[in-house]
Order: C-alpha cells, then sequence, then structure tokens
C-alpha cells in the first residue's frame, strides 16, 4: 500500500473501506433505578440475566440491606447477649456520646465565632 499524502494515518485503511466491516451492536446502560423495587428495601431485580447486570443487583442487595440495618439485626442475633451487658453496653455508648458532645461544645466555647453577613451587616 503506497502512503496517500492525505489520509490520515497510514497503518489504518481509508475510510470507505472502514463502512463496509460489521458494526458492533449497541449495548444499552442499565441504571440504578432500573435495579430497586419500589417499596421493598430487602430486594432487586435483575433486568437482564447477563452476569455483569447480577453482580450489579447483588452490590446495590447489599447496599440496601446495609442502610436499613437489617444486616446488623441478624448479626446482633447470632450470639446471645444477657440482659445486664446489653445494659452496660447502652450505658458505655451514652457515655461515649456525652463526652463527644462535651468535646464539641468546649471547641465552640473556645473562641470559635460563626457569623453571617446578610446585606452588608454581620448577624
Amino acid at each position: 500500500m503506497t502512503y496517500n499524502r492525505n489520509q490520515k494515518h497510514k497503518n489504518h485503511p481509508p475510510t470507505n473501506q472502514r463502512d463496509e466491516r460489521p458494526k458492533k451492536q449497541f449495548r444499552k446502560r442499565i441504571g440504578r433505578h432500573e435495579f430497586y423495587i419500589e417499596g421493598c428495601p430487602t430486594g432487586v431485580k435483575v433486568p437482564d440475566g447477563s452476569q455483569a447486570s447480577l453482580e450489579r443487583a447483588l452490590k446495590y442487595l447489599k447496599r440496601q440491606l446495609k442502610d436499613s440495618e437489617t444486616m446488623m439485626k441478624y448479626k446482633a442475633k447470632m450470639e446471645y447477649l444477657k440482659p445486664s451487658k446489653k445494659r452496660r453496653v447502652q450505658k458505655d455508648n451514652a457515655i461515649r456520646d456525652e463526652q463527644y458532645k462535651r468535646r464539641t461544645e468546649a471547641r465552640k466555647e473556645k473562641g470559635y465565632v460563626w457569623t453571617a453577613i446578610l446585606n452588608g451587616k454581620a448577624i
């Protein structure tokens, strides 16, 4: 093949020969909304039977179960906790939350000042 000066790339065939090749099939892109079942936080649907869409459906199912805290309920049922242990855990969590609130309030009182400017005046 001789080099044609007007041809953009010498290794590729001219454009009129490219049209004879079969085109790739257009694959519809599946959106996230097509996996969810409305009103059912513990289920997803698989739009088509391909392996990729099945894996994406499982990914969305895991996310839904994590958001609805269903998995946490099942994990909590895996072991028995005595009522006194439950109360102790609740008490420890409450103490930790209270300590966090006190630290954030102390930071706010330390000298951080929040101002908003409306119509050229600081409020």
